[in-house]
């Protein structure tokens, strides 16, 4: 019976093609690819082809060079203090890296002489505009803002089918008080743009400090917004306490009652009102690593503070607050005060059944038969 043996072929790649042009024409993002192709794939054990059929690398670092307006010059009325007037503006020679975040920095106009005149994509170059400069009386819109980045409508994470959009607005400035009635409300306008990002907006707060603390709303990418936090849950910025917490190491809790600073424990009046604030005392348990085994009783002034105990002597600290943020008493005050009473019940049963006199028990009679005694007189017959 024959048989075919299949003889072991190694893989057998092409050369590395020319490398591509720069993917871009200017800056650092750039990249250039080269690529290679399978003449013979292995068979059998031969060895096998490689993962790897293209490579790439960074492009000659090469600035780039744009046409980039200057700011609007102030207003000038000629010949007058308010009105219609006109304003000014340059282009400038700017290089940057390429990418979005750089914004550039200004060169020598030479640099740009082979770049095409345009500025923002737009290539009518507006140097010069009309203006104005408010009279007393007269309502004034500031210049349109920058456009918002590109969002999209979401609903708990969830995107709504309204598409994205960006937004720009304008204020209004009222030159008198009186006249404010005559001005239009803020203006604002949207556009429509791509690659929108869904954002989630939530509450934060900052410690209390005394009665207030500050609100403000945070959206996901860590930046402070005004606006589309839910006003809903809006947490409260002041807090008062009526009567007012006046007594020393007091302050107004969150449930709008007085409370004790953190290491000084609440002593109510009969009718639950803050009466004063004491000091807890802690106890300091010693551990295996204890040079000192005695058990020392002190007091400190907030006992959530690490202990600052000597070299050597480490220690756990223990500390009771029978009250809670309420002024009521807490649970476990209950149970130890139970614990206590059936405890002493118990040592007061003890006590009478060991001082209780037992009774005497009562004498037998003595039943045994007394020995019977014969007398014998000497006669005979017997």
């Amino acid at each position: 019976m024959s048989c075919v043996v299949e003889c072991p072929v190694n893989c057998q790649l092409s050369d590395w093609a020319a490398w591509s042009e720069c993917s871009e024409s200017c800056g650092l993002l750039g990249k250039m690819w080269r690529k290679r192709t399978v003449i013979q794939p292995s068979q059998g054990d031969g060895r096998p082809c490689p993962s790897q059929m293209e490579q790439w690398k960074p492009c000659p670092v090469k600035p780039c060079y744009r046409w980039q307006y200057s700011r609007w010059s102030e207003c000038k009325v000629d010949d007058a203090q308010c009105g219609e007037g006109v304003r000014f503006r340059n282009i400038s020679c700017f290089v940057f890296d390429g990418s979005k975040e750089d914004h550039g920095s200004t060169v020598d106009e030479e640099r740009c002489e082979k770049v095409e005149p345009s500025v923002d994509g737009g290539r009518d170059i507006i140097l010069e505009e009309i203006c104005a400069v408010p009279c007393p009386g007269d309502c004034y819109l500031t210049d349109w803002t920058e456009w918002s980045p590109c969002q999209l409508s979401c609903v708990n994470g969830e995107v709504l089918d309204f598409g994205a959009v960006q937004v720009r607005s304008r204020a209004v400035i009222a030159q008198e008080q009186d006249n404010q009635q005559q001005c239009p409300e803020q203006m604002w306008e949207s556009r429509p743009c791509a690659d929108g990002e869904c954002y989630e907006y939530k509450w934060m707060t900052s410690p209390w400090r005394g009665s207030s603390r500050s609100i403000w709303c945070q959206r996901s990418d860590g930046l402070n917004v005004t606006g589309g936090c839910p006003l809903t849950s809006q947490p409260v910025s002041d807090r008062s306490c009526d009567p007012p917490c006046n007594k020393p190491q007091s302050y107004c809790t969150e449930l709008g009652v007085c409370g004790c600073e953190v290491g000084f424990t609440e002593v109510m009046t009969s009718d639950g009102m803050l009466d004063q604030c004491t000091l807890i005392p802690v106890l300091e348990m010693p551990t295996v690593g204890d040079k000192k085994a005695d058990v020392k009783t002190s007091r400190a002034i907030n006992p959530t503070q690490p202990s600052t105990n000597q070299p050597g002597h480490g220690g756990r600290t223990w500390f009771l607050q029978p009250f809670g943020q309420d002024g009521k008493l807490k649970t476990w005050v209950y149970g130890v005060a139970a614990g206590a009473f059936v405890l002493l019940i118990f040592i007061v049963s003890m006590i009478y059944l060991a001082c209780k006199k037992p009774k005497k028990p009562q004498r037998r009679q003595n039943n045994r038969l007394k020995p019977l005694t014969l007398a014998y007189d000497g006669d005979a017959d017997m």
